[in-house]
């Protein structure tokens, strides 16, 4: 595990996050494919990176439209318009919005000396230094616990889990420090069961499972607090006509 063997990776560029929302820019800095320069701060977001993240939205792109409007978009295909909502360009956003978010929680990571880089090129370095790790590991007779191989989406899921587990378990981190009264009102307002147990689980059975979770709902809020925080620019015309010919 990368964060756990302090990897090191060399510093390129850090998104910045100065409050900003969707910028749509008219810029001459397109690619060959049609691809257009997107930026969250100083971090240029690669064509690859967004292909791949567009493919895994792709599903909620297709659940949305069925369950909102009885549409199936492999036979209606993506440029139709439903009470303003256009597939195509629905995608675009929903995948702009997931990559903020990972981007949020790289961002946080660096904050905490985890990472040393958001960027895509430096997660993909990470990847690979990973991978060659558990290779000479291997190959000198070493037991390799867990995954040996990662592709990037793999990854990117492992990684982005690392990250949470190691911000959640530290109470000193900024939000993680939990009051007795604060885990008393979150027990509360919830329902919690226990095996063997009828009704409501007693507190002092279950305290570290209500602390796991309140963490968890904490962090997930400092994420995306994070990622609307993050300044994009983005032409918008030509990311939905790229995201048209990927996906038509």
């Amino acid at each position: 595990m990368a964060l756990a063997a302090g990897l090191a990776i060399a510093y390129v560029a850090r998104s910045g996050t100065n409050a900003g929302n969707h910028a749509d820019i008219n810029d001459a800095s397109t690619s060959a494919s049609g691809f257009p320069t997107i930026t969250f701060g100083k971090t240029v977001i690669e064509q690859q990176e967004y292909v791949k993240a567009m493919k895994t939205q792709r599903a909620a792109a297709l659940n949305h439209f069925k369950q909102q409007y009885d549409v199936s978009l492999s036979s209606a295909g993506w440029t139709g318009d439903y009470d303003g909502e256009i597939p195509y360009q629905w995608l675009a956003k929903q995948t702009i919005e997931t990559l903020k978010r990972r981007h949020a929680a790289y961002l946080i990571g660096v904050e905490q000396g985890l990472v040393d880089d958001d960027s895509y090129a430096a997660i993909v370095q990470r990847m690979k230094n990973v991978n060659q790790g558990n290779a000479s590991a291997k190959a000198n007779g070493n037991i390799v616990y867990g995954r040996t191989t990662f592709d990037i989406d793999s990854y990117i899921s492992y990684e982005v889990s690392a990250l949470k587990n190691s911000y959640t378990s530290n109470d000193s981190n900024p939000d993680m420090s939990l009051s007795d009264e604060d885990v008393q009102a979150y027990y509360d307002a919830h329902d919690w069961t226990l095996e063997g147990v009828e009704g409501k689980a007693p507190l002092d059975e279950i305290r570290g499972n209500v602390k796991a979770q309140m963490r968890s709902e904490r962090y997930d809020a400092l994420v995306q607090s994070k990622a609307d925080a993050i300044a994009v620019t983005i032409a918008w015309k030509k990311l939905y006509n790229f995201t048209l010919q990927k996906v038509a």
